[in-house]
This record gives C-alpha cells, structure tokens and sequence, in this order.
C-alpha cells in the first residue's frame, strides 16, 4: 500500500462526515425562534451555569460545585452535575441530580458531586452542568466547560 492509495480514502470519509454534520446540524436560525418563545412565553427557568472553583472534601471522595440559577417566577429545578477530570492516564468522574428551589431571582448554589471509584485532586477539570424544569413549559438548559478544583 502507498500513501496516496490510503490518503484518498481518509479524504472521502472526512469530506462525508463534514457533509453529514452540515445537513444534519440545525441553523443558527432555525434555533433562534424557539429559544426566544421559550423565555418569553412563561419557561420559569432562564439561565444556568457552572461558576468559580469547585472545593475538594473528604480526601477527594467529594467535590462542591458552585453553580449559578436563574428564573423567572418560583419553580423547582431538577440539576444535574458531572464533573471529570483526567491525571495521567486515569479520569476521576462524578455526577449528581437534586432538585433545588429556584426563586424569582439568580441564585448560586454549592451541589456536592462523590467520586466514582478515584478522588478528586486539585486542578483542572470539566464539568457539565444541566437544569430542567417542568411547570406550565418544560425547558432544559446546559453549560459545559472547564474548571478549577481546590481544597
């Protein structure tokens, strides 16, 4: 085999799965409408997001992870947390559901996440953070990103 006899079928395959991707990936537009009817037309929760540093405890058995809700009138939010951070060639992992009371305002709240078989140690990780609630209209929001864990 030569290099050219296996560079074409790599480019055939990477140019269908850029194909693939572009048809089925929904426009920027199409999406624009719904999210604007979901905030306007009475979903109670608006914002989510994952903020600061999240505290090490418990000998890295657990991990606090301060995240930040917003909503528009009283209603009950069904959050979801997982972190993961690599070191080395291990990945520590954790995730965690509670429902938590969101008021009319934005409100930071500390959700604890247990490590699934390695702790948790100081740097890096990543964390994905999802709420939903369920009151006249149901919505779903996400945030997802990198952040710092400490003691």
């Amino acid at each position: 085999m030569t290099v050219r006899s296996i560079r074409r079928p790599l480019v055939t395959i990477g140019l269908i799965a850029a194909g693939a991707t572009l048809a089925f990936a929904p426009s920027a537009s199409a999406n624009a409408p719904l999210r604007a009817a979901a905030l306007t037309d009475g979903a109670p929760l608006t914002a989510v997001a994952l903020q600061g540093t999240g505290k090490i405890d418990a000998n890295g058995a657990a991990v606090f992870v301060p995240v930040t809700l917003t909503c528009s009138q009283p209603t009950q939010v069904d959050l979801t947390v997982k972190v993961a951070q690599a070191i080395g060639e291990s990945v520590r992992t954790g995730t965690t559901t509670r429902k938590v009371p969101c008021d009319a305002t934005t409100q930071k709240v500390r959700i604890a996440v247990t490590a699934t078989e390695l702790p948790f140690a100081p740097g890096v990780a990543f964390g994905v953070v999802t709420g939903n609630s369920c009151d006249a209209l149901c919505n779903s929001i996400t945030d997802e990103h990198r952040f710092d864990l400490a003691l």
